[in-house]
């Protein structure tokens, strides 16, 4: 029998998943800025990485030390997030981010969707809170947790499109810089955590 205590705990962690500002966020930010539609997808495919996450820890959690695999987690998002960084850098450099084509497929989904694989925030999560909670409460609150990312990601989409609506480059251009010094933030501390996970020391 599902609580309405499981139910409440499952959309909090959600949105908390969902809420706090990093790579994914960014990349729903910058892609609402198109459409809702656009954002939405990405938020739908970092979704679905959390899903892989999820069927990853519940299968292998017995058998196989995930933790192992932590460092290389760092350098691949790292990597990945000053590679997105710098891509949205040059566009503000060349005022290119006002030019939103109805008519491109930008694969949106398949972008939050690598974003979410690669992302060490979401890996180190349910590697700690998403597996403590398993243990302790089983699969149930997780059928409401993506109910929250869902909820919380078509508002911020909404947000984010009806604003750029009214205020356009204002918008934009916080968006994309935004964008900028989270992914530069989080892709040079992810390369730290990375060599100091691998004993380096600076």
């Amino acid at each position: 029998m599902i609580s309405a205590i499981i139910i409440f705990t499952g959309l909090v962690l959600g949105i908390s998943m969902a809420a706090p500002p990093g790579p994914v966020m960014t990349m729903i930010m910058k892609k609402s800025l198109r459409s809702v539609t656009s954002g939405f997808l990405v938020g739908m495919g970092a979704m679905t990485a959390d899903i892989i996450l999820l069927a990853i820890v519940i299968f292998l959690r017995k058998i196989v030390n995930l933790t192992k695999f932590e460092p290389i987690t760092f350098l691949l998002g790292g990597i990945y997030f000053i590679y997105l960084a710098l891509k949205i850098g040059t566009e503000l450099k060349n005022k290119n981010v006002q030019k939103y084509p109805e008519n491109v497929k930008d694969f949106s989904y398949f972008k939050g969707l690598i974003t979410g694989i690669v992302n060490p925030m979401q890996i180190g999560w349910w590697l700690t809170a998403g597996l403590s909670i398993l243990e302790a409460e089983g699969i149930s609150p997780f059928y409401f947790f993506y109910v929250g990312i869902v909820i919380y990601v078509y508002f911020l989409c909404l947000l984010i499109y009806r604003s750029h609506k009214k205020f356009q480059e204002r918008v934009s251009l916080f968006v994309n810089v935004f964008s900028v010094f989270v992914l530069l933030g989080f892709g040079a501390y992810f390369i730290f955590s990375f060599f100091t996970l691998w004993g380096w020391h600076f």
